[in-house]
């Protein structure tokens, strides 16, 4: 059997070429051969190899990945190929452009690879094309615990280290801070000050003022509702299909907290729901960084979006910071449950908000499209769906607010009909 250890920095065809190597000689000395009497090691073997395959092709999978994946299949054995490519598509792919090259790897090891694999299904049934139209949910097949009707429950009880700033990123996030304040929607305030314009009179200050001279009105002065920035609440998602993102998300949270502290709120959700505005409240990033490693812990782990906003809505002062702001939900919106619940809590955080805007590292990709069953249920709901992975794309989004925030509400619908080809209209 290959040692795991010594493969992982070698080429996937080396790997796959000891592993056929081996299976030959299993069935030279017939059936009481060491591979040929241990299916499951052959089968681990060659999902072993896959997972090589994926690093040596540029699409390395983060541990909690892999052991999500392994978990999967251990709870819910696929019953054919079709199943296995979803599973390993759900779990292990981060970014819709890298399909392609997915698909090729699957392919070598699973279709067309050097092992004996179960008989393929009839060109009907094969795995349709991941890019084609009404094609981007798994196949539905009988349900049984661990097959993805719920969502994961793999967490990470630990702190993660999410790295320090760079020149660049510090670049960007005063460029971000300071585009902050124009992009926050206005309301009137309640209290009316003093103004040169403005809808009722300061009877009590030409009250006064008469008093000083002898009961003559000498002057008239007016009050108004000067403009104050709403309330802006940032939901963050730290679950592990955004690993790599997850500490340029929480830069951009960041961001916003030093532009307006006192109207800025933060959660983060995976798992588990987690308030962060005082741990990342700290002027430096790399200091608040460190402060919402230590408090959240379920980063990198599984993804249950649909619960983490309905604990969000059922909490009456959590519900109350929704109500009239502009909220931010960063995600890349890949429920692995019932899309049900997250489709009704975003629908209610839309009722709630002044405006509801979603930011998923997907849509960078010029072939995303939101077909998930999710997605497409509550796009209705957005009033606009854009790209930010990174620094650089989220400074371009927040000085977009302006524009998406002056139009009509829920026009997400509208201008991310899909088409045939994958764009967006």
């Amino acid at each position: 059997m290959p040692d795991p250890a010594a493969s992982e920095d070698r080429p996937a065809t080396d790997v796959a070429a000891d592993v056929a190597d081996e299976r030959a000689a299993g069935r030279g000395a017939g059936r009481a051969g060491p591979v040929a009497a241990d299916p499951a090691g052959l089968a681990a073997d060659h999902l072993w190899g896959f997972l090589t395959g994926l690093r040596a092709a540029g699409l390395p999978a983060a541990p909690p990945k892999r052991a999500d994946l392994l978990r999967v299949i251990a709870e819910s054995p696929p019953s054919d190929l079709t199943a296995l490519y979803w599973y390993a598509r759900v779990t292990l792919l981060q970014d819709a452009g890298d399909l392609p090259a997915f698909d090729r790897v699957f392919d070598a090891w699973f279709r067309q690879g050097p092992l004996d694999d179960p008989p393929l299904p009839r060109d009907d049934e094969r795995t349709p094309s991941p890019g084609a139209p009404g094609h981007d949910d798994p196949p539905p097949h009988e349900l049984r615990p661990g097959d993805g009707t719920r969502a994961s429950t793999l967490s990470t009880y630990g702190t993660r280290d999410l790295g320090r700033t760079g020149e660049r990123g510090h670049v960007l996030m005063r460029a971000l801070e300071a585009a902050w304040p124009a992009a926050l929607p206005a309301t009137p305030s309640r209290r009316r000050r003093p103004a040169r314009t403005g809808d009722r009179l300061d009877v009590r200050h030409a009250w006064r003022r008469a008093r000083r001279h002898d009961g003559e009105i000498v002057d008239l002065r007016r009050l108004a509702r000067p403009p104050r920035p709403r309330r802006l609440l940032l939901l963050v998602d730290v679950s592990g299909s955004l690993r790599q993102h997850t500490p340029d998300l929480l830069r951009v949270a960041h961001t916003a907290l030093r532009a307006a502290p006192a109207r800025t709120e933060v959660f983060t959700f995976g798992t588990r729901l987690t308030r962060i505005t005082a741990a990342l409240s700290h002027p430096y990033a790399d200091h608040a960084l460190t402060s919402v490693a230590r408090l959240v812990t379920d980063a990198d782990g599984g993804t249950a979006i649909g619960a983490a906003l309905h604990r969000f809505l059922a909490n009456p002062r959590y519900a109350a910071l929704a109500r009239g702001a502009l909220v931010i939900v960063l995600s890349d919106g890949l429920e692995r449950g019932d899309p049900a619940p997250m489709v009704r809590a975003t629908a209610r955080l839309s009722r709630l908000g002044h405006r509801l805007v979603w930011w998923t590292p997907l849509a960078c990709s010029p072939e995303y499209r939101p077909a998930t069953r999710a997605m497409s249920a509550q796009l209705p709901s957005l009033d606009h769906l854009g790209g930010v992975r990174d620094l650089a794309t989220a400074l371009a989004e927040v000085r977009r607010l302006p524009a998406v925030l002056s139009g009509p509400r829920h026009t997400a619908a509208r201008h991310w009909t899909p088409h045939p080809m994958g764009a967006a209209r």
